[in-house]
């Protein structure tokens, strides 16, 4: 291997160990605070006391919107002309959750998308940014969910400077979104900081994105798609909590939750452990929930999400064994061949 490849590699692995580092640090922290403010033991008897029956319906809602991101995805990757079928896209999207719980923090969901999308013959660049895309959507559709019910979610948060953190946080989401796209519209930037890294990845995906997106059609059908998405996920945080009988009405969940699910996705923690939790119980407590029912809806709500994963963890090992068996059939015809 060359020297530059060799530097190249060791810049890469002390940067993946740097965000594994610091995505430890702050789950470990977040966890550490929770756990020295809320009443574990009363939130032993909500897990104890939990009707199944409405986890299992919670898990279905949940595997629906897998199953609706899956679809969103494939819109994206037939518009940037990548072969992908209903059922490889479903696989594939399980498939990279599962792996994106159970591999080190700084390899996410996302890229293992990437991984298994090139390893059936597809470009790293347009897979990288029907991936990219499917998850713009999906931030783009929670932002306008939580903009939408900002005037039923200020009849619960009357705390001024809550609602101004609300109202920045959906701001600068938004900005970084047009961010992203606008960098297409200017040439002389783009070019002008292509050296960097990042800058010419994001112009190469706003690019995409434009190709994309304009096609009105597809765009708006990923869009609605997104909407229902997270309307499923706010019903299954309901359904968790008429499991554990709590006393949150669906008008409270659906207030209060989109903002709990924006900032649980933000990649600063372990699949969202930590902050999802701290963003549940502050917020829920705006609807007259205890911290400790708070923390154990959002920690049933992950564990749902977990449930949902480990059916790609089947795809995973079927995939792997199939990978295998052909492997050692094409060196077993090889050698075959060779024989005669």
């Amino acid at each position: 291997m060359p020297p530059e490849q060799i530097t190249a590699s060791s810049k890469y692995s002390v940067k993946r160990l740097v965000m594994i580092s610091a995505k430890l640090a702050v789950t470990g922290v977040l966890i550490w605070y929770l756990l020295s403010k809320v009443d574990l033991a009363k939130s032993g008897e909500h897990l104890a006391s939990f009707d199944v029956g409405w986890g299992l319906l919670a898990v279905l809602a949940l595997a629906l919107i897998f199953l609706i991101a899956s679809v969103r995805w494939r819109i994206y990757a037939r518009a940037l002309k990548i072969p992908l079928g209903k059922g490889i896209a479903f696989r594939i999207y399980l498939i990279s959750q599962f792996l994106g719980q159970v591999l080190p923090a700084g390899i996410g969901n996302d890229a293992v998308r990437v991984w298994l999308l090139a390893r059936h013959g597809n470009a790293v660049g347009p897979s990288a940014s029907s991936v990219v895309l499917e998850r713009l959507t999906g931030l783009i559709g929670n932002i306008v969910l939580i903009a939408a019910l900002l005037p039923l979610t200020f009849t619960y948060i009357d705390d001024t400077s809550i609602r101004l953190v609300v109202i920045l946080v959906v701001a600068i989401c938004a900005a970084g979104i047009f961010a992203i796209f606008g960098i297409s519209f200017l040439p002389h930037l783009m070019t002008k900081w292509r050296s960097v890294a990042m800058i010419s990845r994001l112009a190469d995906i706003a690019s995409e994105a434009r190709r994309a997106s304009f096609m009105l059609k597809p765009a708006a059908t990923a869009f609605l798609l997104s909407l229902s998405m997270h309307l499923t996920a706010v019903l299954a945080a309901y359904l968790i909590a008429l499991g554990l009988d709590l006393e949150l009405s669906a008008e409270a969940c659906l207030a209060l939750m989109p903002i709990v699910l924006l900032l649980g996705t933000l990649p600063i923690s372990l699949a969202g452990w930590g902050v999802r939790e701290g963003a549940a119980v502050t917020a829920l407590s705006y609807a007259g929930v205890a911290s400790s029912e708070a923390l154990t809806l959002s920690i049933l709500f992950g564990l749902s999400l977990l449930t949902v994963s480990l059916f790609g963890a089947i795809f995973w090992l079927f995939q792997r064994r199939s990978t295998v068996l052909t492997r050692v059939n094409e060196k077993k015809s090889g050698n075959e061949a060779a024989l005669q």
